[in-house]
């Protein structure tokens, strides 16, 4: 029996990738209505629109104050933002099929557990800045706003290069599996933000106050307008962010390679990090095991792209039923390895549990 190639090759729009390179090309039709899909301008257009009308509901309403978020107003806000990240399943299930709505809910879990790593960076961050808690969440969306910003260069380039060359594909998945590696053993590395190179520069060419004038990025200081920390407080969490990206993001790779799910599922995950952040951020040292389950979910995706891309026609148990092994994979070692955080805590993470940032 001929091997069969892969759906790439039936598309009839020269140039344009089928997002599910997997499948056979004995299902040409599907692919070319997915296709469509998500490759329609006005698709990204609503999507971007209402990425941005949501950054501003955050900032403008959300925000109208500057003001201490509790432990109750962070969780009614994660459930929030969790329910909206979700409902792109929707429409996608809607408009395509169950296989592209339950690609995209993979990549926003695998996305939103790898953004629980983030929670240990920003904490040093802010504490090195100093940063009064009523001005926190402002910085930490302005922070989240850069950050879209540079994944969707990340996005843009890695989808440009792997349609030029597909084996890229084995480079990103051998680094994810690196990536666990040094996560899972390389134990814990120290965070300096005060090395931070964007942080260096801007400090050798500016003036910078010492003192917060409110969320302002700039104040009078002299006669002479100078920077404020709240400003470079900014450029560090969009710029540390950037090295978060370089994993987080091949994981998403691993699990598709259409440009609209990746970028839709991690515009979301990253959108709804503001809240967990203070949900989490008092609980932080309590999740000890939470690094090995992280490591487990990039190696995992790793072995899958590398095992995809080798063998274009391989399936553990099917098409369809990879896809929802590859959800329970993620969602069991990310749960997994909270739970067991929980039921073996680290002696004396308790009353660290308790202290607020």
């Amino acid at each position: 029996m001929p091997r069969r190639t892969r759906c790439r090759a039936t598309v009839t729009r020269p140039g344009l990738p089928c997002p599910f390179p997997w499948r056979p090309a004995s299902r040409p039709r599907r692919c070319q209505k997915e296709t469509a899909l998500f490759d329609s301008l006005w698709l990204w257009v609503v999507f971007n629109a209402i990425l941005a009308g949501l950054l501003f509901f955050d900032l403008v309403v959300l925000m109208r104050r500057d003001h201490v978020v509790g432990m109750r107003e962070a969780a009614w806000l994660t459930v929030f933002w969790t329910i909206v990240g979700i409902a792109p399943v929707a429409y996608i299930i809607t408009a395509g099929d169950g296989n592209a709505g339950v690609t995209y809910l993979t990549a926003y879990v695998a996305e939103r557990a790898l953004s629980l790593d983030n929670l240990f960076v920003f904490i040093i961050i802010f504490g090195y800045f100093g940063v009064p808690a009523r001005y926190q969440p402002r910085g930490l969306l302005w922070g989240i706003v850069m950050a879209l910003l540079a994944r969707a260069v990340f996005i843009a380039a890695g989808v440009a290069v792997i349609n030029a060359a597909s084996w890229v594909l084995f480079i990103l998945g051998a680094f994810l599996v690196y990536t666990a590696y040094k996560l899972a053993f390389a134990g814990d590395q120290e965070v300096d933000p005060s090395q931070n190179i964007v942080l260096r520069l801007y400090r050798r060419v500016a003036p910078v106050s010492s003192e917060y004038d409110g969320h302002r990025f700039f104040t009078r200081l002299g006669g002479k307008r100078v920077a404020t920390p709240m400003l470079l407080l900014v450029l560090v969490l969009g710029t540390t962010d950037v090295v978060f990206a370089v994993d987080s993001i091949p994981t998403v790779f691993g699990i598709t390679t259409d440009a609209f799910l990746v970028w839709s599922s991690n515009a979301m995950a990253v959108l709804g990090m503001r809240p967990l952040f203070f949900l989490l951020a008092g609980m932080v040292k309590v999740f000890r095991f939470l690094q090995y389950g992280l490591a487990g979910i990039l190696g995992f995706i790793g072995v899958k792209m590398i095992v995809e891309e080798a063998f274009h026609d391989f399936h553990l148990i099917s098409e369809k039923a990879d896809i929802f092994v590859a959800l329970g994979v993620i969602l069991v070692m990310l749960a997994g390895s909270v739970a067991l955080s929980l039921v073996l805590p680290e002696k004396g993470s308790g009353a660290d549990a308790g202290e607020s940032i």
